[in-house]
């Protein structure tokens, strides 16, 4: 069942037609780029502009280009997805979905929800992508939110959404900062001999994701993942229920560290080479606690896994 009409809206002065808009008001590119996506720093528009990803009848154009009426404006959807960014429609969505995302939503605050993100749907959209977070959470608010971070598709837990850019940018400085701890819940392959332990290993961009890279370059990033061993299990197989603490925030980073040790998380169909690939298994890694201050007053939030988490090995 989908949840809404795959429609997106068309701001007031455009018309629309999937990434097309046609000019209707005189006005720069980058003023009117600037007050259909006021998040997006002005910087930011003026490299699209630059290689291409915003173009106005077919051509690259400067940031000071003037539109003339029934100008075609092309954005390129993958740049506002790179933004954070997507359309936002005003369909609703049916009543079996309104309960669903209502049930996510484990902590609210007048600036931001704290919800419970399922596995198996992508925070943003994306290529192929018909279900997301953002989407979801902000047909069901009413208006635009705004992801403060991200967790991967298939990875649950606790994830902070804001109702406004303001807050969103409060938060997400304070996620870049460090100023917002998390833990996550993990279940590894075999056993891990350590009670604690810490992980320090370089990440590099490859062609499959992440990669250790083993010998310090201009594109590795310092990685440092810090772990609990809470239980060892021997059936059906030998496994680690371990708890993780990210002391820095990388694409993959949690993934990629516990592959490198040789104990790959269950599931993890990129990074553990015995999964297979067509497995139904889930990826057994779940956000289950945020701990912060925010205007002067502690938050703390624990989220429990599903049901799932600890079965279907």
């Amino acid at each position: 069942m989908l949840p809404f009409d795959v429609i997106k809206k068309i701001p007031q002065n455009m018309t629309h037609n999937d990434s097309l808009f046609i000019a209707r008001s005189d006005q720069r590119i980058d003023k009117w780029v600037h007050h259909e996506w006021p998040q997006i720093p002005y910087s930011a528009i003026q490299k699209a502009l630059r290689i291409g990803d915003i173009r106005v009848n077919q051509k690259k154009i400067s940031s000071n280009y003037r539109l003339n009426q029934s100008d075609t404006i092309y954005v390129y959807p993958g740049w506002l997805q790179k933004m954070n960014i997507f359309q936002f429609s005003e369909d609703k969505l049916c009543d079996h979905w309104r309960e669903k995302v209502s049930n996510w939503i484990i902590y609210t605050h007048k600036d931001f929800w704290i919800i419970r993100k399922p596995a198996g749907i992508s925070c943003q959209k994306g290529t192929n992508q018909i279900l997301s977070i953002d989407d979801l959470m902000s047909r069901w608010a009413g208006h635009p939110v705004h992801l403060v971070h991200r967790l991967d598709k298939p990875v649950s837990g606790a994830l902070i959404i804001a109702k406004t850019p303001h807050a969103a940018s409060i938060l997400g400085n304070m996620m870049k900062e460090g100023a917002i701890q998390k833990r996550y819940w993990a279940l590894v392959h075999g056993k891990v001999k350590n009670v604690q332990g810490h992980i320090q290993a370089p990440l590099i961009q490859c062609t499959f994701g992440v990669k250790v890279c083993h010998e310090k370059t201009p594109k590795s990033l310092a990685c440092h993942t810090e772990y609990f061993r809470r239980k060892v299990y021997r059936s059906p197989f030998e496994y680690t229920w371990l708890e993780l603490c990210p002391r820095t925030g990388r694409k993959h980073q949690l993934r990629v560290h516990l592959s490198h040790i040789k104990h790959p998380i269950i599931g993890d169909k990129i990074y553990d080479p015995l999964c297979e690939k067509d497995t139904s298994i889930n990826l057994k890694l779940h956000c289950c606690n945020l701990s912060f201050f925010y205007e002067e007053r502690p938050i703390l939030i624990e989220c429990e896994a599903g049901e799932d988490f600890f079965t279907n090995l």
